[in-house]
Order: structure tokens, then sequence, then C-alpha cells
């Protein structure tokens, strides 16, 4: 009778929000130990109950299994903390370890936040880069910011990239192409621009930033900034790398028109003050009667870079994906290797890193084809890329769904996000918007395993026209990050959601 006086019934039911205030529980693990907490099974009884063990804990799923309540002070716990739940046990799951840690029936979930309000549409991909003081984005809508997020991705910070033209007097530029890199000096700003109604000179410029994403200055406080390429010619699809040692920088661009042919891929390298290491070259040249896109450029482990292209036939009849290997003079190297598929392959050059090979090993090529009837996007992956490698599907979905995906190496192991996107173009666009009325799901992937949902809730995530990237960055041990844009008529956002890998 002292011994039920002793005990106070406490009702058992989820453990609530598993993320930090703002972020959002997202039910995607697996459930465990026979019920669903508020549903009536055993979790729901609280000690003395009828049928109950009078000793047991509240929580009974996960790792409070069978859980008993321990003696504090000479009495049992009237309420059980980790000391009768376990060394395995969290009060809100923080852990990607296979377990259901807070016990609330959902093993490893996945949490959604809001990172900011975005202040216009975004329509280029941003870059994401981890260092071990934060995760920073590259963000170009207005001028260029560099966000600074914890590994919770909740942001610290938003730091303003001072633009040359907005120092001093001149041309104001259009901002074609931003870039996080590593050097040897630290992490820097890469970025790309054009004079205004994309006009030449196309110019790069390099901006060393500090630990927290701050531009650096010199002695006097003037802006840091090195000016990499001015070329006077045509130029388009500006992208940028450095090399693996940090100390160089290399510039790959498009340039000529139907009216100025030839379409060819332009390539310079610089150090990282800007001084010339090789003059512009030419490294593809496009037959006639084909839209060049240029899409990559990796610098290899062995200092070869290697660069992605793809031509467009007329009337969106097919791609030709094209790539080749270059030595640190921009010298071809081997063969050229293309493929052939349907419009719209949108290749991407990943390094999956030392874990996979060696330099010439190690990176992938991705890609998207259009295959059928019935007709399906597929994205494909090809690895052994100079030893025959050939395209293997990963996953597809059906048309007219369109797929814009994300991918990241982590230590050798290839991970994928996508937005698997739809318009319903019969509907109204919401509040008379064109440029709204596009949803998606957002879907992960990773090498050897089967795609999985991660759309926060129920309810398709709605899009801008031009919210065509994810952006993926590994955030912890077993943890990754995939940051996406969403737009409804009160404005659009970053949005994000962790989760965890197997």
């Amino acid at each position: 009778m002292g011994l039920a006086l002793l005990l106070v019934t406490v009702g058992c039911g989820s453990s609530g929000s598993k993320g930090d205030a703002g972020t959002v529980d997202e039910d995607s693990g697996s459930r465990k130990d026979g019920g669903v907490p508020g549903e009536g099974g055993p979790a729901d009884a609280g000690p003395g109950d009828a049928g109950t063990d009078p000793l047991a804990c509240e929580k009974q799923h996960g790792v409070c299994a069978g859980a008993k309540r321990a003696m504090v002070g000479g009495a049992y716990e009237s309420e059980c903390t980790a000391l009768s739940y376990g060394a395995d046990y969290e009060s809100a799951e923080t852990r990607c370890d296979g377990l259901d840690n807070d016990c609330d029936g959902v093993t490893d979930p996945s949490f959604a936040s809001r990172v900011m309000n975005v202040d216009g549409p975004y329509a280029s991909a941003p870059s994401i880069l981890k260092t071990d003081h934060g995760v920073f984005v590259s963000w170009e809508y207005p001028g260029i910011r560099v966000l600074r997020l914890n590994t919770d991705l909740v942001l610290q910070e938003a730091v303003t990239v001072p633009l040359p033209w907005e120092r001093e007097e001149g041309q104001t530029q259009v901002i074609r192409r931003s870039t996080l890199v590593r050097t040897h000096e630290g992490m820097a700003l890469v970025y790309a621009t054009m004079a205004s109604g994309n006009r030449p000179p196309l110019r790069a410029y390099l901006v060393p930033l500090d630990d927290q994403g701050v531009p650096k200055t010199g002695p006097e406080g003037e802006s840091r900034e090195a000016s990499l390429l001015e070329w006077q010619g045509d130029g388009r699809s500006p992208r940028m790398a450095t090399s693996p040692r940090g100390d160089r920088v290399v510039v790959v661009w498009l340039t000529g028109t139907e009216q100025t042919p030839p379409f060819q891929v332009m390539g310079t390298v610089t150090d990282l003050q800007g001084r010339v290491l090789v003059a512009p070259k030419v490294l593809f040249t496009s037959s006639e009667g084909k839209q060049p896109w240029l899409n990559g450029v990796l610098v290899l482990r062995n200092e070869e870079v290697l660069v992605s292209m793809n031509e467009e036939a007329h009337a969106m009849s097919g791609d030709t994906v094209r790539l080749r290997r270059f030595d640190t003079h921009l010298d071809p190297v081997g063969d050229e290797r293309s493929f052939e598929l349907a419009y719209g392959s949108g290749p991407r050059l990943v390094d999956l890193g030392a874990a996979r090979g060696g330099p010439l090993e190690s990176p992938v090529l991705l890609m998207r084809s259009r295959v059928g009837p019935p007709w399906v996007t597929q994205v494909q992956v090809v690895q052994n890329l100079f030893d025959g490698g050939v395209p293997q599907t990963w996953t597809e979905v059906p048309t007219p769904q369109v797929v814009w995906y994300g991918a990241l190496a982590d230590e050798g192991t290839l991970r994928l996000a996508w937005l698997s996107e739809y318009k319903d173009h019969e509907a109204p666009s919401p509040g008379g918007d064109p440029m709204l009325g596009w949803t998606a799901r957002l879907w992960t992937q990773d090498e050897g395993d089967s795609p999985v949902d991660r759309t926060p809730g129920l309810e398709d995530l709605p899009l801008h026209r031009y919210a065509q990237w994810v952006l993926m960055e590994k955030l912890a041990p077993r943890r990754v990050g995939a940051l996406y844009m969403t737009s409804t008529v009160e404005g659009s956002f970053l949005d994000a959601v962790r989760y965890c890998t197997p």
C-alpha cells in the first residue's frame, strides 16, 4: 500500500518535437514494438494500471521496451529518466543509430525546418560547403550573401559580400554563378558576372572568407578580392573549381552564338591572386546545328581537369553529353567520351574520393534520360568513366514529372536527393502568378538502397518555376541535410530536411 502511494500515474505518449525550436517531426521511420503512442497500446498504461507491472516505466517502445523504474535515494523514480531507460535513451532523438532512442515508436526520424524567408525568386543553383565552423551556403539574390548555418541547419548569420560595382562607380554587372570553394588559405567565394543585358565582358572574382564566412579585408580595411578573368568576348555558363591542393582556380565558360559561331568551351587557370597560369584556350568545339550547355568542372586528385557539357539537337530531339580530361596546361588527355540521351539530360560530375580508388576511378557522371513507352525519366550513374563504364539506372519517375537532383559524395558513397516536379497546366496558377503552381515530392536515395520519400507531411511541396535544384551536405556521421526552395503566394522560403543514412 505504501508503495502504491509513492507511485504517480503518468500517461505515455510521443516525446514531441525531436528537433530544435521551429523544426517539425517527420514520421519517416519504421514503427516498432507493436503499437502507436496514443492508440491504446501498452505504452498508454501508467504504473499500476490493470495488466501492467507496477514497476514498469511509462515508455515501453524502442530502447525503453521492458524498462522498470530505477531506485534513486532509496525510492523508485516517480517518472522514469535515463537511469531507468538506459544509455541509449534520449528525451529528444538526435542519434542516427538504427534505434528508437526516445521511445515514441519511430526509428531515426527525419526533421524538417524552415531556414529563412527568401527575398525573391532564385533561379540558379546556390552552392554549399561544410567546414569545422558550420555549413555555408552562397545565396545570390539580391547581390551575394554567405549564409552560415549550424549542423541542425538553423541560420546563424547572413553576410553580404561587397561587390566591385557597389564600392566604386562603374557598370552594374549581373551575377551568373557563385561557388564556395576550399583553398590552402581557407574557404573562399568564387563568382562570375556579365555586364547588364548579358553583354561582355565576362568577369570572375575570388573573395577569401574567414572561418565565419565573412569576407577578409586588408590592413586598411579594404576589400580583398582577386580578379581571375576578364573575357571581352561573348561568355555564358561559367563554372569554377579549385585544385585539390587549393592553390589553383580553373574557370571554364561557353562562348559563341548562332550569329557568331562556332560554339566553344573555353578554359583558363590562375592562382589565388589572379595570376594567369594557363591563358584562355579552347577545350571543346560544338558541331553546327547544336545548342551547347556547360555543366561542370572537376580538378581530379592527380591535378587533371575533367569538364562535362551537353549539346541539344534542334526541336529538343535529343542530347549528346560530352566529357574529357585535360592536363594542368588544359591540353587534352585520352579520348573524349560521349553519351546519347533524350532532351534535358542535366549531367553532373561528382568525385567520390580516395575511398573509391585512384583519381581516375573515383569520378562519376550523373544524367537524366527519358525512355519509353511508357515514358519515364531515369536518373543514371556512370562509373569507371575512363575504363568503359556505362550508364546504370538508379531510379525513375513517370512522365510528365521532371527530376531536379543534387548529389553528395560521402566518404566514397554516392547519395542523391531530388524533387519530382509536376504542374497541372489546366489548373489556375496560385494568385494568378504563372511562375507558381508547380509541386513536388522530395526523394533521397543512397547507393545500393531504394528511394525514400522525405517530403515533410502529406502535402506536396509548392514550388516556384525555377526551383530547379537540391543542395546536399553531410552534417554528422550518418546524418545528411537536403535544402530546397518552396514558394507560395505569401513568398519564397529556403527549407531543409535532415535525415539519417543507413
